[in-house]
């Protein structure tokens, strides 16, 4: 586990994933009050409490979800048993999954198979501690300030979380993957890329300074970075769209989008593995709306 100081009042929390650093990131945002963005998995979260303790850190007063997917809030319930005081601030459309977290587990098992069983156990948040956000709301921890924008499109209850006060923007998966320089799509179904695109035009809008995301790390050059996913985004599914319905396996077309997009060059070939860096596996989000899409009209 390691802490990293991203700007005045966030810091960066690196819990280890199966072993594995710069995984899974964590958000810490400190003022009078704190706030975690992101918590991870149940198994990680002993260790962001060895981090927490590490920044003296003895109350925890928001913990904010950028979206509930099991990487990034299924272990939000261990997290409050520790932290009794902190409230819960999710989506609407996501407040009920994380009480009862059934159908979102079941959904992560249809597509990631027993991958899901890494991500240790999964529990329900207390009702009374879980509440709802609005779009735009702002959350003030005494001289920091966090805002939340609701930004649809790699699920439909994903939102960021922007500290005016920092110009820092935290946006768990809705700009992408980021590794050693490449942005690549985090997009499994169901993924919406029109809703992709307004929300990152949304963002861009911002003129954030610095950009941190779930999967992994923070970058200085905010837009720049937030242009060049929109623009893949773009790319991506134009290319899958002048492509559809010519016979054409998924791996003939991601071979198209390699020769588009240069990032997918950087990032290697075709796979189907289990998991959201897998292009076989964010390919299909683009090809589910592609069918919803044309099915629809």
């Amino acid at each position: 586990m390691s802490v990293k100081p991203i700007s005045r009042h966030v810091t960066l929390i690196d819990a280890p994933f199966q072993g594995v650093k710069g995984t899974l990131g964590t958000y810490l945002i400190k003022a009078e009050k704190t706030a975690i963005i992101d918590p991870g998995p149940t198994v990680v979260i002993p260790q962001i409490n060895n981090a927490l303790n590490a920044l003296n850190t003895n109350q925890l007063t928001h913990i904010i979800p950028t979206h509930i997917h099991l990487d990034h809030a299924g272990g939000a319930w261990k997290l409050m048993e520790t932290y009794h005081k902190a409230t819960l601030i999710v989506h609407p459309r996501g407040r009920q999954h994380m009480i009862d977290p059934t159908k979102l587990e079941e959904r992560a098992r249809a597509l990631f198979g027993d991958h899901v069983n890494s991500y240790g156990q999964i529990k329900g948040t207390p009702p009374t501690r879980t509440l709802e956000s609005c779009d735009n709301q702002e959350i003030t921890l005494g001289d920091v300030t966090l805002k939340i924008l609701w930004t649809p499109g790699h699920a439909a209850h994903h939102q960021c979380i922007y500290i005016p006060e920092d110009q820092t923007l935290i946006v768990g998966d809705a700009a992408g993957h980021f590794s050693e320089g490449i942005i690549m799509p985090t997009t499994p179904p169901p993924f919406n890329p029109v809703k992709a695109i307004e929300s990152l035009n949304r963002l861009i809008e911002l003129s954030p300074e610095t950009i941190c995301y779930g999967h992994f790390g923070c970058s200085g050059d905010a837009v720049e970075k937030l242009t060049a996913h929109r623009e893949q985004i773009k790319t991506w599914l134009n290319v899958l769209e002048d492509n559809w319905g010519k016979g054409r396996d998924l791996h003939m077309i991601y071979e198209a989008i390699r020769e588009a997009d240069p990032y997918a060059m950087r990032s290697g070939g075709y796979n189907l593995k289990q998991g959201e860096r897998s292009p076989g596996v964010n390919l299909q989000g683009f090809t589910k709306y592609i069918e919803w899409e044309r099915g629809s009209t």
